[in-house]
């Protein structure tokens, strides 16, 4: 099939999914009550729990010495502050943040009609059956999608629906319907199957949301879209001499999404260029579907 490899690389490539995985920290913050809403966490730059082993820098920190200072969740979000997610998934732990990630669909079968793989959630069952260690530290790396994380841009597009979809989890299918040639007869119909529930509070849902709904970006200018928009950027670190790669994920309409997309650019530097794809899709939706 010519298509195989377009099929298997699009939908079905494993990537690191950077910042687009901190809403699963969030989540499992807010739920644990390891934070509030309004818990703000000071942004230092350079997170000193670890010290001297380990002392990993802020984003910003690290392109200009600058600081985000005291944040809460929806500014950590807004702003993707590597120190905030730190300190929250460190809080949180491991196997928490793993089990919020997996009910979310990250590191399980979307169940569409392909051959797919599970991904690879990072964490110390998946270090062990490499043969290697996993370190307190690496649960840092974790909270903000680096580490040993690997997931497929559909189980990226399904964990963003499940939570647009208020924690419920639908399989992914390609099969609508087969429908007879001579008579339009529908004869045989996909039915949609829900694969699990999120129990996540509809408060910290509406949160994570309406997070998404004001994360800044040239690419959705809301002045000159005809629908609203929830997206976070994103950008996975491939190694010292690569640039990273670009992601972005996208729903909308904000009050009612009908749409969710999720692009990877490899090697293409910042999350803003993989929007710009992102933005066109939507752009031909919604001219197609009013």
């Amino acid at each position: 099939d010519p298509l195989k490899p377009f099929y298997n690389r699009a939908l079905l490539g494993q990537y690191a999914p950077g910042s687009t995985f901190k809403m699963v920290t969030a989540v499992g913050g807010l739920e644990e009550d390891i934070i509030e809403p309004s818990t703000e966490i000071r942004d230092t730059g350079r997170y000193m729990y670890y010290a001297p082993s380990y002392t990993p820098k802020c984003w910003i920190y690290r392109q200009g010495g600058g600081t985000h200072g005291s944040i809460n969740v929806s500014q950590a979000l807004y702003h993707s502050c590597n120190y905030f997610f730190y300190e929250t998934g460190r809080l949180l732990g491991i196997e928490r943040m793993n089990a919020y990630a997996k009910t979310l669909g990250l590191g399980s079968e979307t169940g569409v009609e392909l051959k797919e793989s599970t991904g690879s959630l990072a964490g110390p069952e998946e270090r062990e059956a490499a043969g290697r260690v996993w370190y307190p530290g690496d649960t840092l790396q974790a909270a903000i999608g680096q580490s040993d994380n690997l997931f497929t841009p559909l189980q990226m597009c399904m964990y963003i629906s499940t939570l647009c979809n208020g924690g419920t989890r639908y399989q992914a299918h390609l099969y609508h319907q087969t429908v007879d040639y001579n008579t339009g007869e529908v004869l045989d119909a996909y039915t949609s199957n829900v694969l699990g529930k999120a129990q996540i509070s509809s408060e910290h849902l509406g949160l994570i949301k309406s997070a998404m709904s004001t994360i800044a970006t040239a690419v959705f200018p809301q002045s000159t879209t005809t629908y609203t928009v929830g997206r976070k950027t994103g950008t996975a670190q491939v190694g010292a001499n690569a640039s990273e790669n670009a992601l972005y994920a996208a729903f909308a309409p904000l009050d009612n999404p009908q749409i969710v997309a999720y692009c990877v650019i490899e090697h293409g530097s910042t999350g803003g260029n993989a929007g710009i794809a992102i933005r066109s899709v939507l752009d031909s939706y919604f001219a197609s579907n009013g």
